[in-house]
């Protein structure tokens, strides 16, 4: 059976699958790591490091491929119209309301609430990074997509946006502020429901990226640049903020 019949057959189960098995991995993954909290500032940046580089490399593998040819092109295609047409209608319209959670108004106002939270409770440090690292995510973003300038899919549920497509600006942007906000509250507020936070943002952001392709406004490979270069970006902050608070205490 060919792959994009079996993601159309069993698309429902393939998406909720993903949308479980993601966060219960990231919140395992998280109180592993939360025995190592005592970890030097180098380790903590060399753990990073890696992190970064995985998703730098995941997403020069698939611009390597969008720009050396259209074979990738054209399975991404059929892999957005196996999961569109597969994707039960009531499920459909629920991807297409929750992706506004991903919106750039909505982040950008997210951003901004978190950061006044934090000027609130006088750790300016904290917060000035919180709005450098965001913005600078966003403003990276945009010059990835404006260096690939890969055309949007066919067949979109929605009005397509004018924006390119690659890497997915949603994705990349629900990554990079839910990820901070998952670091800021995991920063001032540790309990033993940390594992659920961290489930819960890589739960939100995993929602917005299926949201992108079952609309059909985004290629998969769009959605899986846009978490590689949004990780990439975001594992980089918070190690380098990790490193300095433990080497200094400040941020």
């Amino acid at each position: 059976m060919e792959y994009t019949a079996l993601a159309q057959r069993h698309a429902a189960a393939i998406i909720a699958i993903a949308l479980f098995a993601g966060p219960a991995l990231a919140a395992v993954a998280w109180a592993f790591a939360a025995r190592g909290r005592r970890a030097s500032g180098a380790a903590v940046a060399v753990t990073a490091g890696i992190v970064s580089a995985t998703g730098a490399a995941v997403f020069i593998a698939i611009a390597t491929r969008i720009a050396h040819g259209t074979a990738f092109s054209s399975a991404d295609q059929r892999m957005v119209d196996a999961l569109r047409d597969g994707t039960p209608a009531f499920a459909a319209r629920g991807f297409a309301a929750l992706t506004h959670l991903g919106d750039p108004w909505f982040l950008t106002l997210l951003s901004a609430l978190m950061c006044a939270w934090l000027l609130l409770t006088r750790r300016f440090g904290l917060a000035v990074y919180f709005a450098a690292v965001t913005s600078a995510g966003g403003l990276l973003n945009q010059a990835l997509k404006s260096m690939m300038r890969r055309d949007r899919p066919t067949g979109a549920t929605v009005p397509l946006p004018e924006s390119f497509a690659f890497p997915s600006g949603h994705t990349f942007g629900s990554i990079v502020c839910y990820g901070m906000c998952a670091y800021v509250l995991l920063r001032l507020a540790p309990t033993r429901r940390d594992p659920l936070i961290v489930a819960l943002a890589c739960f939100i952001v995993l929602t917005i990226g299926v949201s992108r392709v079952v609309m059909g406004v985004h290629f998969p490979g769009d959605v899986v640049g846009g978490f590689a270069s949004g990780g990439a970006w975001l594992a980089a902050c918070i190690g380098a903020a990790e490193f300095v608070r433990r080497r200094s205490r400040t941020l």
